[in-house]
């Protein structure tokens, strides 16, 4: 690897600390306001490095973020009905239900960073002590973001000395057009599917899917945006059921013809929920344009939601003395 550059630079008038791992392909930017993905610069098939993530321009609008751009989401992603685990109770900040962690989860929390450097590869390591999200706990939680090549690898471990629930996430949204230039209608999309989670009115599953083979679009066979938004109106917001994940194994595969981009995911989670901001306007700014409809693409890593309500769909109970770890490997390339 040569000459890798990892910096750590304190944002002015903020508590802000920017990590910023560069090597030959990927400049890679992270806050630890949330153990944040901020950027992610990457060349298209001209060679050219530009940004590929939806990225707000102020860091004052990180601190106020509610949608979660970029975030390490936890301790649980995703919606748990009626705030509910057992007999506790999570807070209420959906409705009568819980999302994402609360208005005190990991993703408007700090987090202590370490970074660090291997013959082959660089990386940050952040760390939180979570006390303050209201599960039981406290959850001590590492992020750990490795850049080798061009590939961007995420690793994710929490810990607890009583027994409580993780299923975290991170929530970057991507554009592969760089510098969020085009929509995403463009932007190819494949994902490697059993089926899809089937979800009610409130966005909480029922306990149900429907199989690959009865969607209104083969998810398998590269349909562009636009395909998919034909058959899905209101958008993609949908829980992705993974076709035997594995880090060996692509889960999802992202292609922007105009600038040859082309990101592959694999990934430990056995579900990925996918939001295509459809309907989502807004009055703040990212990458220099006003925030609107169908400008990137969610993609979220991790285990099926709501699945303390749905044992048959596995477990994400973190018991004393147990370490759960999840991984999600992003590799880039251009043609």
């Amino acid at each position: 690897m040569d000459n890798p550059e990892i910096s750590v630079v304190p944002v002015p008038e903020t508590e802000i600390k920017k990590i910023t791992l560069k090597n030959d392909y990927l400049e890679v930017v992270l806050l630890n306001y949330g153990a944040r993905l901020h950027q992610i610069f990457a060349p298209d098939k001209e060679g050219k490095s530009e940004n590929i993530l939806l990225s707000y321009d102020r860091f004052e609008d990180v601190l106020t973020d509610k949608s979660f751009f970029g975030a390490t989401v936890g301790p649980v992603a995703g919606r748990i009905r009626d705030a509910s685990w057992g007999k506790h109770r999570l807070e209420k900040n959906c409705g009568s239900h819980h999302i994402h962690g609360g208005t005190k989860g990991w993703s408007f929390q700090y987090w202590e960073v370490e970074v660090f450097k291997t013959p082959s590869s660089i990386g940050v390591v952040f760390y939180l002590k979570d006390e303050f999200s209201t599960y039981p706990g406290p959850i001590t939680a590492t992020i750990t973001y490795r850049l080798t090549k061009n590939e961007l690898e995420m690793t994710t471990s929490a810990s607890s000395l009583v027994e409580t629930i993780c299923n975290p996430t991170n929530h970057a949204y991507f554009n592969l057009s760089g510098n969020g230039k085009r929509d995403i209608y463009d932007h190819q999309l494949t994902v490697f599917l059993d089926g899809i989670l089937e979800l009610d009115q409130e966005k909480l599953p029922t306990g149900n899917w429907t199989k690959k083979e009865d969607l209104p679009i083969d998810f398998r066979k590269s349909p562009v945006l636009q395909e998919i938004l034909a058959c899905y109106p209101a958008g993609l917001d949908d829980v992705f059921l993974l076709h035997h994940p594995r880090l060996s194994r692509t889960s999802l595969q992202l292609f922007e013809k105009h600038s040859g981009r082309q990101m592959t995911i694999a990934t430990s989670n056995k579900s990925m929920v996918l939001f295509s901001t459809t309907g989502f306007e807004a009055d703040f700014s990212v990458n220099g344009k006003q925030m609107h409809s169908n400008y990137g693409l969610a993609i979220e890593p991790q285990e099926i939601p709501d699945i303390v309500h749905f044992p048959n769909f596995g477990s994400i109970n973190l018991h004393p003395g147990q370490e759960r770890v999840s991984q999600t490997i992003y590799r880039f390339s251009a043609q």
